[in-house]
């Protein structure tokens, strides 16, 4: 009984300490920063991890994982980071909805709850390094209110490149990518082993970037245009990145080795990492500095068709054929979300430029936008009947797609579509849009790329991917300059012929003008003359109305007079006499001197009437001349009119003409021009060629060199090994001479110190048995006494006194006694050690004569090492030399290396 009583006691017991252990790693004080590790994940695992576990992962929820809790179940994901009260886990843990967990039980405590609770949050850590994740609830804004990169200080240009095709096939092939540089009027498209550079502005060629490796497969852009990435390969064989200088055209790295062709591929704003992805399933992540692969992202189950680096350089999105989309974190390749939604193969990506926002094209047919705070879709559309084929933010946050509905279509991040262009010949495949130019780029299945302005959407041409060879174009360049030269003479005598007759014409025009000016200037002057003559004609009429006026008057007095005068000629008469007399004269002389004025004013009227007479004939003839000039202006006039058209028709007849023959002399110095220029391709090719092979041959010096240093290096290195081998056994047994050396000067000293220490301890001992010899002298002089006093007491017995003498003395023997012993044993023990000491001493001398034996078998051994030092110091040196000379060969190899290097960037026109 008391045994079982003990054995519960002990259970008991246990279970505390276990309730107190899990309760300890569960509950914390307020200010404790809790974590999954710590706190959570054991809770976990003991109230819920029999049934969400990886075996029987109940819901499709496994929690025994921080991974795995972040993936969330069948209903998705569990967690709201910084909103527990939003989390599903927590509600049905919390009973506050159902199914409640654990199912048909009470709450877990409410300690257990609050550590949850807490937790999610926190911000759901993982572990006391990790970073809280943001709040999920947290409203997205649409709006771009960043730029994704600095705009760079240079134009980020090719400089002169070939133009010669690596290959020229029969026919064109499907584009499978087309970029456009975030910074530059520039694109590139993906040929036949070949990456194809063209000018957004004017859509001529810019370079030809050989890809050997087979067919580009995605071309990217650096985000600061001053690298081009493809990726790409020869299916179901081999598949790798390559990245180019663009101003230059040199490759600049490799990266990858795939088992298959790449397919997504980019780089990373910083340029510190490449990720690239294909039928593997596979996303890698490399460094550019080392090449290494530092992560392998494994989540996609089916091919993957596209991936992206956000402008930040943060996070990697990536697509694949069974409508996955994963982000992850760039840096450390880790987990950051899922993206659910596409329902098939999600054919492109593209982040906004303040990587806030992700956008998905897929072919159900749907465009997607995603905000990256807890993976929610932002906004969905339909965007192309069977299907996106490609997707591309533009730098003002707008979103160009192409699809199987052929048509190139421009959207705002509403879904609404802002523009639709005229539709391809066939599928869409591919599509990019130059922010610099507001140039769209289109491509389809049948391998022809159209060109059209985003603003308007007018078609402004084309560019192709399997452009014709330098020969092709300068023969077909040939071919147009001939037509065009063979044009030119011709169109000058027809221009010429346009231009005499117009001449004749135009002189003849002039001459009538001429003759019209003088013509109407002639009659303006007689019809000055006119309006002259007729006013002076005005002015004479009033004067003879008033002369006529002035008779009438003068007339009308004669009457009176004559009767006055017959009156008083009549009273003469009748009665003459002197007065009467008087007074006929004097009215005969008035009436003498009226007449007289009549005819003096008759006189003058006659004349006023002579002048207007004559200024009416004047006025009479001039305005005969003036009518006559006049007709004939207004039959000059009529000419002119009538000449007019014929003028007009034959000056545009030798305008055009002239035109004609200008454009076509232009069109001729274009023809020239252009196959000047091809041949100065085939001249820039040829040299640049020459310069690649002296820089190759160079290269190559300077690798056997380089090969030659190696070699001589390790002969030094090899030579130098065994000089520091002989130096090293010299050492060891100079170090071991030197401890013998000291093991002599110790022991010398040691013995030395014992020599002393003997010398010292014999004086002891002298002095010692002195004592000894005599105590012993006394002890028996007091043994004799003892016995005589024996004696004496037994010869008076009863004497107390002798009695007491004879115990003191016997006391005083015994005491004796023993003082003497010790004194023999300390004689003894001294006469052990300084037997030990002389011992030593002996041991010693013959350690120091030991060595010195070694130091004089080692001197010879350490001499001969010596010659074999020097011996070999002097190999190393003229090693040292070989290398020197080599290295003094490796620099001038350089700087032919170097030299050709800037003869070819010269040739680019990169270098002055």
């Amino acid at each position: 009984m008391s045994i079982n009583r003990s054995i519960f006691r002990a259970a008991q017991l246990a279970s505390f300490v276990l309730m107190m252990v899990v309760l300890t790693s569960i509950v914390v004080r307020a200010d404790d920063k809790i974590t999954f590790d710590d706190n959570v994940q054991p809770l976990f695992r003991q109230r819920c991890g029999t049934c969400h576990n990886p075996d029987k992962k109940s819901g499709g929820l496994d929690l025994t994982t921080y991974t795995s809790a972040m993936q969330g179940g069948s209903s998705g994901v569990v967690f709201e980071p910084g909103d527990a009260s939003s989390s599903y886990l927590f509600k049905v843990v919390n009973h506050d909805e159902e199914p409640s967990m654990p199912p048909d039980s009470p709450p877990i405590p409410e300690e257990e709850r609050l550590v949850i609770r807490k937790w999610i949050d926190s911000g759901i850590l993982e572990n006391k390094g990790s970073k809280a994740a943001a709040s999920k609830k947290k409203k997205f804004d649409i709006a771009m209110d960043a730029s994704p990169t600095q705009r760079p200080a240079v134009q980020p240009l090719p400089a002169r490149l070939p133009l010669e095709p690596v290959l020229r096939t029969k026919s064109l092939n499907a584009c499978a990518s087309i970029a456009t540089s975030p910074w530059s009027p520039l694109a590139a498209v993906c040929g036949q082993k070949q990456v194809l550079l063209y000018r957004t502005d004017s859509l001529q060629p810019a370079g030809v970037l050989p890809f050997p490796e087979g067919k580009p497969q995605v071309l990217k852009f650096s985000r600061n245009g001053s690298l081009l990435l493809a990726g790409g390969g020869r299916g179901g064989a081999a598949g790798k990145v390559v990245v180019w200088n663009v101003q230059s055209g040199r490759r600049l790295m490799e990266i990858g080795n795939e088992l298959d062709a790449v397919l997504a591929a980019d780089i990373s704003a910083d340029h510190r990492f490449i990720a690239l992805g294909g039928p593997q399933k596979v996303v890698r992540i490399y460094s550019t500095e080392t090449g290494e692969l530092l992560h392998e992202l494994k989540k996609h189950t089916d091919w993957i068709y596209s991936l992206e680096f956000s402008p930040d350089g943060v996070l990697l999105a990536s697509t694949d054929r069974n409508g996955g989309v994963f982000v992850w974190e760039a840096a450390t390749g880790r987990d950051y979300l899922a993206l659910t939604g596409h329902t098939a193969a999600v054919t492109g990506v593209s982040w906004r430029g303040d990587s806030n926002l992700l956008a998905t094209g897929s072919e159900d047919g749907s465009i997607r936008l995603w905000e990256l705070e807890n993976g929610g879709q932002v906004k969905t559309w339909n965007a192309h009947g069977g299907g996106v084929a490609s997707i591309e933010f533009t730098r003002d946050g707008r979103i160009v797609s192409i699809g199987r509905d052929k048509i190139p279509k421009i959207w705002g991040q509403d879904g609404a579509q802002q523009k639709a262009v005229e539709a391809c010949a066939d599928l869409g495949l591919a599509i990019s849009y130059c922010d610099e130019t507001d140039v769209m780029l289109v491509g389809d299945w049948t391998g022809e790329i159209r060109a059209w302005k985003g603003a308007d959407g007018t078609r402004i041409g084309g560019i192709s991917t399997n452009p014709g060879t330098l020969a092709e174009r300068i023969a077909a360049a040939a071919v147009v300059l001939t037509e065009r030269t063979a044009q030119i003479e011709p169109a000058n005598v027809a221009a010429a012929a346009a231009g005499v007759q117009m001449t004749a014409m135009q002189t003849q025009v002039d001459e009538i003008t001429k003759g019209k000016v003088t013509t109407d200037t002639a009659m303006a002057e007689y019809q000055k003359q006119v309006d002259a003559m007729t006013a002076a004609m005005v002015e004479l009429t009033k004067v003879h109305a008033q002369a006529v006026e002035v008779l009438a008057k003068l007339e009308q007095g004669v009457p009176a007079i004559q009767e006055e005068l017959k009156k008083a000629t009549e009273a003469l008469a009748a009665a003459p006499d002197e007065p009467k007399k008087k007074a006929v004269d004097d009215i005969s002389a008035t009436l003498k001197a009226y007449q007289l004025q009549i005819e003096n004013q008759k006189v003058e009227v006659a004349k006023v009437t002579t002048a207007i007479a004559e200024i009416n004939q004047k006025i009479a003839a001039v305005t005969v001349q003036r009518d006559q000039s006049k007709t004939t202006g207004e039959q000059m006039a009529a000419k002119l009119k009538e000449m007019e058209p014929g003028l007009e028709a034959i000056k545009k007849q030798s305008a055009e003409m002239t035109a004609k023959a200008v454009a076509i002399k232009a069109q001729a110095d274009a023809s020239a021009a252009e196959h000047a220029r091809w041949q100065s391709e085939v001249t820039f090719v040829a040299s640049l060629n020459a310069l690649l092979d002296v820089l190759k041959t160079r290269e190559g010096a300077l690798g056997e060199v380089e090969t030659q240093i190696a070699a001589a290096q390790g002969k030094t290195a090899t030579d130098e090994q065994a000089r520091r081998i002989h130096a090293d056994a010299h050492g060891a047994m100079q170090k071991e001479v030197d401890t013998l050396t000291t093991g002599i000067a110790s022991a010398d000293a040691e013995y030395k110190a014992l020599q002393t220490q003997i010398t010292t301890r014999t004086e002891e001992l002298v002095k010692q048995q002195g004592a000894i010899d005599q105590l012993t002298k006394a002890v028996t002089a007091l043994s004799e006494a003892v016995k005589n006093a024996k004696a004496a007491v037994d010869l008076a017995a009863g004497d107390a006194e002798l009695a007491a003498a004879h115990v003191m003395l016997t006391n005083t023997v015994q005491t004796k006694t023993v003082a003497m012993k010790s004194m023999q044993d300390t004689l003894a023990a001294m006469t052990n050690e300084k037997a030990a000491w002389e011992k030593a001493g002996l041991e010693k001398v013959a350690l120091m004569d030991k060595n010195k034996v070694s130091i004089a078998a080692a001197t010879p051994k350490m001499q001969e090492l010596k010659v074999l030092i020097d011996a070999a110091a002097k190999v190393v040196e003229e090693s040292n030399k070989v290398v020197q000379q080599i290295q003094a060969q490796s620099v001038e190899k350089q700087k032919e290396v170097d030299a050709a290097n800037i003869e070819i960037a010269k040739l680019q026109g990169i270098a002055g």
